[in-house]
């Protein structure tokens, strides 16, 4: 028998980007809640991520982050942040609102910082509250969602604040989509090892 949803841990993820493509921008801040399926909190993370020299015009968004040089200087190295996500990420599995974009933007801070980030599976909560709305009459932007369940962000685009919303969200999608076991969730998990075929 599947193990049910509600005891799940899950690593609920946001990032705060320089712009929108991984390649050449670059990753601000990180924030992490660690959340079981019921909804109950056990832990939080947020750090900026240290950056020495960031030309002119290279924080991307300042208007509306607002991170600043200082937030940066007195971040984490890139590296020492992705050693403590992965930690967190044992026993839960990462999750966050358009997942692959947070992903994307996460290999290639490894990949520039030489770090293994072993992140097998993810859940999407972008792709499960579309699967509500298959006419796509509803906005699926975080704080449209936040704004239907009733949920209060006071700090919108703020790493830690955004994944305390989607921690939020999280449950709550689960009950709409009648999900009460870990089999339920699979059609929202995608794996991202490469797969290997079974030997003869």
């Amino acid at each position: 028998m599947s193990d049910p949803v509600h005891s799940m841990r899950f690593a609920v993820v946001d990032t705060e980007t320089t712009g929108l493509f991984p390649a050449t921008d670059r990753v601000l801040q990180i924030g992490v809640v660690i959340v079981r399926g019921d909804g109950t909190i056990e832990h939080q993370f947020s750090t900026h991520i240290k950056r020495l020299v960031l030309k002119p015009g290279r924080l991307g968004a300042h208007h509306v982050h607002g991170i600043t040089r200082v937030d940066l200087l007195r971040g984490m190295p890139p590296e020492i942040a992705l050693q403590e996500l992965q930690e967190l990420l044992q026993g839960a599995t990462f999750t966050a609102h358009n997942a692959p974009f947070d992903l994307g933007f996460l290999r290639s801070e490894a990949k520039r910082a030489n770090f293994e980030l072993d992140i097998p599976a993810h859940v999407c909560t972008l792709k499960m509250s579309r699967a509500l709305d298959p006419q796509s009459t509803k906005s699926h932007k975080l704080s449209e969602i936040a704004k239907r369940y009733n949920i209060v962000n006071e700090r919108q685009h703020d790493a830690l604040a955004d994944a305390l919303i989607t921690a939020a969200v999280l449950p709550r999608l689960l009950g709409e989509l009648h999900i009460t076991t870990v089999d339920q969730l699979a059609r929202f998990t995608s794996t991202d090892r490469p797969r290997h075929s079974a030997q003869p």
